[in-house]
């Protein structure tokens, strides 16, 4: 990946744009900022490093300067990814991406299989494949793994610790579920393809990946990240303690099969609701919407991934 250019008889070197969260996670981008630096310029790459300052930093960066460099990565957590990615949204041409997670949950990374130890995925930067990862539009917004709205939003705060290490990630859905009851439900009318579902629902997640919350909600195997489709799970108001077990029974088996669970997947998803409905985004608020819009943009993301993980997230052939 640190390939040089020829250029009028002399080398030209890949052009680095580093962009940082300093708070994500515990801070500790602070103690590794010198190592992942010269990791990088030991591959030949000319670095420019910005510290983000305050929330959409990293998309208007990446907008006004991004054209600029061969190469854009960042550190932080989802929220950081989403800024970054959407930011090369608005780009013509758009430069390879990296990312070294520093959150607390980093799904996307998990998703790329992206090492959590910040200098091995510096590392992976500069050895690593261009994967085209598929990337979610949400009405004039964008999201690279998750847009959900209900149960889902604030559940990483209801789950308390000691649940958490009995059951590991799945216990976010286990709490979620428990606190259904105090959940309002929203009426909704959901499109997609040629079908037309209307229902009330407690919970809902659009996703380009198997695993939300690190959560691996479906057993389907061949569910792909390039491949043009999203993941759509909707739970619908749960009415008594009896529906309620059921879809739990079935979030934790795996077996998306009780009724009061409705999955699909699709290209593209149009939502109508009665109210306004709080969405989030990769994690991070997506605003409150009567009417919402989902469009997968297919392998639009170049971002860096080892080449074994490429192959078992891609829908092309592998090569031999």
């Amino acid at each position: 990946m640190s390939d040089v250019y020829e250029w009028e008889g002399k080398i030209k070197r890949k052009k680095m744009l580093f962009v940082y969260n300093p708070m994500a996670g515990k801070e500790q981008i602070k103690n590794k900022l010198s190592d992942i630096i010269q990791i990088f310029c030991q591959s030949d790459f000319l670095v420019t490093v910005v510290a983000t300052q305050k929330k959409e930093d990293a998309k208007n960066i990446v907008i006004e300067q991004g054209a600029k460099y061969d190469y854009i990565v960042c550190s932080g957590g989802d929220g950081t990814m989403n800024e970054v990615a959407t930011g090369l949204m608005h780009l013509e041409k758009r430069p390879v991406c990296g990312y070294i997670p520093a959150g607390t949950v980093n799904d996307f990374a998990s998703s790329l299989k992206i090492p959590k130890i910040m200098k091995r995925a510096a590392q992976l930067v500069t050895e690593g494949t261009v994967f085209h990862c598929d990337m979610g539009g949400f009405n004039d917004k964008f999201f690279t793994y998750v847009a959900g709205f209900g149960a889902f939003t604030e559940v990483s705060y209801q789950t308390p610790q000691e649940l958490k290490n009995a059951l590991g990630k799945t216990a976010y859905f286990v709490e979620g579920i428990k606190h259904v009851a105090e959940i309002k439900p929203h009426h909704m009318r959901i499109e997609y393809d040629d079908q037309v579902i209307e229902d009330d629902f407690i919970l809902g997640l659009v996703s380009n990946s198997v695993s939300v919350a690190g959560f691996q909600a479906y057993r389907k195997k061949n569910i792909k990240m390039d491949d043009g489709l999203f993941e759509g799970l909707f739970i619908r108001d749960l009415k008594n303690l009896l529906q309620m077990q059921e879809a739990l029974n079935a979030l934790l088996t795996k077996k998306l099969d009780a009724p009061e669970i409705f999955k699909f997947s699709s290209n593209k998803i149009h939502i109508i609701s009665d109210d306004e409905v709080q969405w989030t985004l990769d994690g991070e608020d997506g605003g409150f919407c009567r009417e919402v819009l989902m469009q997968n943009y297919q392998q639009a993301l170049p971002i860096i991934c080892a080449k074994k993980v490429q192959e078992s997230i891609s829908m092309l052939p592998k090569k031999s």
